[in-house]
């Protein structure tokens, strides 16, 4: 697939579902067009930007080595991001990066890229977001707590204040996650 092609296709309402498979094999065979996807989601009040989403998160669950060259812009993006097709991509590759980093598996994350993803973590865990976006970013967030001390007693605080009136996938995982807090036991990844 040619560049022009895999634009034209991204921003083609009627072919979106159609080409997705496709859409997302280019863009292993080319990674420098993740930054096509980047540019694409940072105009957050385009339908385009929801797309370009999923078709990098798809990308990153194949292969998340593609997202590194670009972990600068990607984590500058997260604050930005008001969709929640977007914010829920999003909240799935930030869980995708925590969970290889703990798993011994480099990745060139820095200090700042973690300040980001926390703040970005603790922004979508207030606000008014769907199940999978917290329930990703509980995963997260617990992880970065094994890093951070501070993060363990404030992402109970804001688990137990959601659990009255959340799904039952959200009540599942957030009882999960608080008791391995709590027994100070590992969270299975």
């Amino acid at each position: 697939m040619k560049e022009a092609t895999f634009i034209s296709l991204l921003a083609d309402d009627s072919e979106r579902l159609k080409f997705r498979s496709e859409l997302v094999e280019a863009t292993l065979k080319n990674p420098q067009w993740v930054e096509i996807l980047l540019t694409n989601m940072e105009a957050i009040d385009d339908a385009n930007s929801n797309f370009s989403a999923r078709i990098l998160e798809l990308a990153c669950k194949d292969k998340l080595g593609l997202i590194v060259p670009y972990l600068d812009t990607y984590c500058d993006l997260l604050p930005k991001v008001k969709q929640g097709p977007v914010i829920r991509a999003c909240a799935k590759i930030c869980e995708l990066l925590t969970i290889r980093y703990f798993k011994n598996h480099p990745l060139p994350l820095k200090e700042r890229h973690f300040e980001k993803i926390i703040e970005a973590g603790f922004d979508w865990m207030i606000s008014d977001q769907k199940t999978a976006v917290k329930a990703y970013t509980m995963q997260t967030l617990y992880l970065l707590g094994l890093k951070y001390d501070w993060i363990h007693p404030e992402l109970v605080l804001n688990i137990e204040k959601d659990i009255p009136t959340g799904t039952t996938g959200y009540v599942n995982r957030g009882r999960k996650i608080i008791k391995a807090i709590e027994t100070k036991t590992k969270f299975k990844i």
